[in-house]
């Protein structure tokens, strides 16, 4: 079975898939994608009884602006970046726990429907050290103004790929931790 996420958006019911997330955001940051799929997946029945009505949300992201899979699936899902109620800054997640992101930040995480809120960040190990190293290289290449070699390139979509699947075969209990 398929999983979905459900939201309203007014009073009609939308069911969003991860690959309807890859239609919105393209095939690029896919991981990330998914990582937000899931973590919308554990939070949503956390946070509401029912199904959650968009505009209500906030998210928080502690890898900032290089997590675009993120920032696109979280504004899919629950409208946050049009309702000014998406952050993205690194020195907010720097005391926190998570696994130091390969751009910056952080892989921790918040996000609130209406007064509640959920800290969570996600485990040791799940992001493998050649992905770390390939987006390392990334970062490096454009922040200096050059290309990566289209074999770099080919190798880093690949650990894209591979990283989706996996957190998308993954529950969400074993990706991320819950702070209490």
């Amino acid at each position: 079975m398929m999983e979905k996420l459900r939201v309203k958006d007014h009073e009609d019911i939308i069911e969003i898939t991860y690959e309807d997330l890859l239609k919105y955001h393209g095939k690029q940051m896919i991981g990330g994608a998914a990582l937000a799929f899931k973590i919308m997946l554990m939070t949503f029945p956390k946070l509401c009884d029912g199904i959650p009505q968009r505009g209500y949300f906030n998210f928080y992201s502690g890898i900032g602006k290089n997590g675009r899979g993120i920032i696109d699936a979280s504004e899919m899902v629950m409208h946050v970046k049009t309702n000014n109620q998406l952050r993205l800054d690194f020195e907010y997640s720097d005391d926190k726990p998570g696994q130091i992101a390969p751009g910056g930040g952080r892989y921790f995480f918040e996000i609130g429907y209406k007064e509640k809120t959920i800290q969570l960040y996600l485990r040791e190990g799940i992001i493998p050290e050649e992905f770390i190293a390939y987006s390392k290289l990334a970062h490096k290449c454009k922040a200096d103004g050059v290309e990566m070699t289209k074999e770099d390139q080919a190798r880093l979509l690949e650990l894209r790929q591979e990283l989706a699947r996996s957190i998308m075969a993954s529950k969400p209990e074993d990706l991320f931790s819950i702070m209490e």
